[in-house]
């Protein structure tokens, strides 16, 4: 789950912009709770680091 995470957040990060990105954006466009990616990933500046 992770690596599928990273895969759409820098899919989104890429053709939106880091800050146009939310938590919400990536967790609506992977169907998934943004509790699932905050159990991965502390925020958002932890997701790009990653």
């Amino acid at each position: 789950m992770k690596q599928e995470i990273l895969v759409k957040a820098s899919d989104l990060f890429l053709d939106l912009g880091f800050k146009s990105v939310t938590m919400d954006d990536i967790a609506g466009e992977m169907g998934v709770s943004k509790k699932t990616i905050y159990s991965h990933f502390e925020n958002k500046t932890k997701l790009v680091e990653a």
